[in-house]
């Protein structure tokens, strides 16, 4: 939209009224072609939809620096002859500068037969190879170490993927290797992946999430476990700084539990929030360092 500014200039004869050609351009993004929860914020251009834990099992990039959020995670599986077994961690998650992460988590279960037990805590750092954008799909690295309170303590690695696609479409990928430091040692070998639309622009987001598990234990690695689950995906955001996020993911194969599903609730209690951060970005200058 462009608008003239006219005003009265003077003349030897007296005043007139003649048009200026000053001109002021505004411009801007057409409202219905925006979507927030995509929007670039904080030192790392990341969309605003990446400083949440937005897949329930799933992960993707790191936490905006100077924030933090604590999330419950609660996960029922139900096996194939009707027993229930529940699995809680709740986690704090803490955005650190150079594109870093660090979070602590706490682990019970309750089995079966109904019994509540401690099994462990857990820390997990990440690196983001670099910023949002930089490189193809974003990758991040991303180590985890659990000292089990029962069992031998289980260290991991994985590689994390996302992206946004053809607009309100945000798809995570992640590739784990999970190894058991005594006993059985049981390695695990999973991979990830979910893709969600935006239904309602930071507010309600649908789409499928599965789960590819290769378990072997030593002295039986011929003899491997396999299990793969698939089903919906549901991430809801109640208020600017918490939501919900649901995954009931179905057995497809013998080794497959009947269902396991994913539930994960979270709080951003420090920090900006993702809609607070829309144009706090880094210099021209150092972005891509």
């Amino acid at each position: 939209m462009q608008v003239g500014s006219f005003a009265q200039q003077p003349t030897s004869g007296g005043m007139t009224n003649s048009a200026t050609s000053d001109e002021v351009i505004v411009t801007g993004a057409d409202g219905a072609d925006t979507v927030r929860q995509d929007t670039p914020v904080g030192p790392y251009n990341q969309p605003v939809w990446t400083t949440e834990r937005f897949f329930p099992n799933t992960r993707v990039y790191v936490r905006p620096p100077g924030t933090a959020e604590f999330n419950q995670f609660w996960t029922p599986e139900f096996g194939k002859n009707g027993e229930v077994e529940h699995a809680f961690r709740e986690e704090i998650e803490v955005g650190l500068p150079y594109r870093f992460q660090l979070d602590f988590y706490q682990n019970w279960n309750i089995d079966e037969e109904h019994n509540t037990f401690y099994k462990g805590s857990s820390i997990e750092l990440r690196y983001a190879l670099a910023d949002w954008g930089k490189i193809p799909l974003n990758p991040t690295l991303y180590g985890e170490w659990n000292f089990n309170d029962r069992e031998p303590d289980v260290w991991e690695v994985k590689l994390l993927l996302g992206d946004t696609f053809a607009k309100r479409w945000n798809w995570g990928a992640n590739f784990n290797y999970e190894q058991q430091t005594g006993e059985g040692r049981e390695t695990e070998i999973a991979i990830s992946h979910a893709l969600t639309y935006a239904v309602i622009d930071r507010r309600l987001n649908v789409g499928i999430e599965m789960l590819f598990e290769h378990k072997t234990e030593a002295g039986a690695r011929g003899d491997p476990g396999v299990e793969f689950l698939i089903g919906p995906a549901i991430n809801v955001k109640p208020t600017r700084n918490s939501f919900i996020g649901v995954s009931p993911l179905f057995g497809t194969t013998s080794d497959s539990p009947t269902a396991e599903i994913f539930v994960v609730a979270g709080f951003q209690f420090w920090g900006a929030s993702g809609g607070e951060l829309e144009g706090v970005r880094s210099p021209v200058s150092s972005q891509g360092r």
